[in-house]
């Protein structure tokens, strides 16, 4: 591979769609409003946006090439703007392979090579056969000695031609029946409802008095609140079953392999994706319990891994999208190599009760005297002081910290609860703060801080006792002695 290669021409096009899919929220409200006034000329900035794009990915096809050549992948891009990236082969550390919808059709793959360090820049080849990425994957996983790769890192086929050269891999294998679970207990379609209803905020051209009328006059004895309790309802369908969908191509067929030094995670229906964590670049795991999977026991594994180039929201790489709580000890230790320890446990003092149960409830004590200004009935939201005074004291009892040899344990709640378990040696920050409602009562706040991406993910522990957190904070330096 030396010499300079071009993608499939398909990468063109899927230019097109990776600009849609980026944009999709906003491309919905911006056709719903725009069609709705500008009449044909919309239609026709709509046409003249997607030929440009299109005409833009044909450029910027022709111009990326890329080659690995003197221990390095070099890669040649850009239409207004050329750029020369150079990726040296001791940086990179993941090299993922991802099958898309349209690149399955031509029987194509995409590669992202993601680097060590925190720098902004991800090479992605959008199109090319598997051989060539098998290829091109080979070359850049030898050292500069030019050895080969193991056996286990070779493909399908080549691993049955020499079954001797590796032992068959760990695998762990998500169920169609946890699957159906995953998709049924998902708390996702929070999120597809609040975009639904920000959509349907700009349909008012349907929901005119006329049309209000006709529909009364269909359904006598209907009232105004009863079609807003009808719609909200619906809205709240509509997203609980997008939601569905949405775990069900995101996490089928979902699998680990465990390797001799890296997982290989494989997942996804219409979007194949491949991801790679190598084992040196594992900083935390981090187990949460949403609301409707930790009754039943469940929840879902997440694994922080620093050194490479990721987005914010890409940080955390999901490990298991549904497993029981009873059985991340035994799969710790099976894939990841980490036995459980057993160690001291810090949880909130007595004194801190009080504190968890009445925080809940600030910002609607605030809230209740600003809306009684205009809605009547405002003084009915004080009920919520129940719930939210019990959802306090849950916080409370859930919240502690083990502190063990090599690993220090936080469990919280937010709305889920959430149990991260932090190396010893990958703690980058660890810190305690103490406001003055706190210092009060001798309390303080400790946040423990892993790197994750190219970044840092930071876990806290709220109202620990002040001595006891001052001890936790020198932990990790304590630790290492």
């Amino acid at each position: 591979m030396s010499e300079f290669r071009r993608q499939h021409p398909i990468a063109a096009v899927t230019q097109l769609f990776v600009v849609i899919r980026q944009n999709i929220v906003p491309f919905i409200i911006f056709v719903v409003l725009g069609s709705r006034n500008s009449g044909d000329y919309f239609w026709m900035i709509i046409l003249f946006g997607a030929i440009s794009t299109f005409i833009l990915g044909v450029v910027s096809w022709y111009r990326f090439k890329f080659r690995v050549i003197d221990d390095e992948l070099q890669i040649n891009k850009g239409v207004l703007v050329r750029k020369k990236l150079y990726l040296s082969k001791d940086r990179i550390q993941v090299i993922d392979i991802t099958e898309g919808l349209l690149q399955r059709m031509f029987g194509l793959v995409k590669v992202e090579i993601k680097t060590a360090g925190g720098g902004t820049e991800k090479a992605t080849i959008s199109a090319i056969t598997r051989n060539e990425a098998i290829e091109l994957r080979t070359l850049l996983r030898e050292n500069r000695q030019g050895a080969e790769l193991k056996a286990d890192e070779t493909s399908e086929i080549e691993l049955q031609e020499k079954p001797e050269l590796s032992s068959p891999p760990k695998m762990w294998v998500l169920s169609n029946r946890d699957l159906f679970f995953a998709a049924l207990t998902s708390g996702n379609f929070g999120v597809i409802a609040s975009i639904l209803g920000a959509v349907s905020g700009q349909l008012d051209q349907f929901i005119t008095e006329e049309n209000m009328d006709y529909v009364f006059g269909l359904l006598p004895g209907i009232s105004q609140l009863t079609v807003v309790l009808w719609s909200i309802a619906f809205i709240l369908m509509i997203s609980y079953i997008l939601s569905f969908i949405g775990v069900i191509l995101r996490y089928g067929d979902f699998k680990i392999e465990k390797k001799d030094k890296e997982l290989l995670i494989t997942s996804g229906l219409l979007e194949r994706k491949q991801i790679t964590v190598p084992f040196d670049r594992v900083q935390a795991f981090r187990f949460v319990e949403g609301v409707l999977r930790q009754p039943f026991g469940y929840g879902m594994l997440y694994v922080e891994s620093a050194g490479f180039e990721q987005k914010e929201n890409d940080r955390s790489i999901v490990l298991l999208p549904f497993v029981k709580r009873d059985r991340l000890s035994s799969f710790l230790e099976e894939f990841m190599n980490e036995m459980p320890e057993s160690g001291e446990t810090i949880v909130p003092p007595k004194r801190a009760l009080f504190r968890y149960m009445r925080q809940p409830n600030y910002l609607l004590l605030i809230a209740i005297p600003v809306l009684w200004l205009f809605w009547d009935w405002a003084w009915m939201l004080s009920l919520l002081v129940i719930p939210f005074t019990l959802f306090g004291w849950l916080e409370y009892k859930d919240a502690r910290i083990k502190v063990a040899q090599h690993t220090i344990l936080m469990q919280y709640r937010n709305l889920a609860r959430t149990t991260a378990i932090i190396k010893r040696n990958r703690v980058q920050v660890s810190d305690i703060s103490m406001n003055p409602f706190q210092k009060r009562k001798k309390l303080s706040t400790v946040s423990i801080t892993a790197a994750s991406g190219a970044g840092g993910k930071t876990f806290t522990v709220n109202d620990l006792d002040e001595m006891e957190a001052i001890t936790l904070l020198h932990w990790p330096i304590n630790a290492l002695q």
